[in-house]
């Protein structure tokens, strides 16, 4: 494969995490700021709101990684959708963003074998 690495493999996805982790994350800290009960920041306070999502987003992703496997997030399989998702079915075999998209995938099927069946 060479020196470039295919992105949807996990030493890949690791490089392009941890540099998000780096520039979004910083180290971990308790908190009960809102007086509602513990929990983890890993971001600094009184940062803007689009670095607090971009922060929460990457955290969550790495923990989702890590917790569940590497491999654990794809790009739906319908023909019209270019939409990622976090796998977090049982088996680590989801295929679709939502029940939508494999809905109307499965429709699509559907209607391709029936057209061909007439056709024949």
């Amino acid at each position: 494969m060479g020196m470039h690495r295919r992105r949807d493999e996990p030493p890949a996805r690791a490089e392009l995490l941890n540099a998000l982790l780096a520039e979004y994350s910083s180290r971990p800290r308790l908190t009960n700021h809102l007086g509602t009960g513990w929990h983890m920041h890993f971001r600094d306070d009184n940062i803007a709101p689009d670095r607090q999502l971009a922060a929460l987003i990457t955290v969550g992703t790495a923990v989702h990684l890590t917790s569940r496997g590497m491999d654990r997030l794809g790009r739906c399989d319908a023909d019209d959708c270019a939409r990622v998702y976090a796998d977090v079915s049982r088996n680590g075999r989801q295929r679709f963003c939502s029940a939508r998209c494999g809905n109307r995938a499965t429709v699509r099927r559907h209607r391709a074998r029936r057209a061909a069946n007439y056709v024949n």
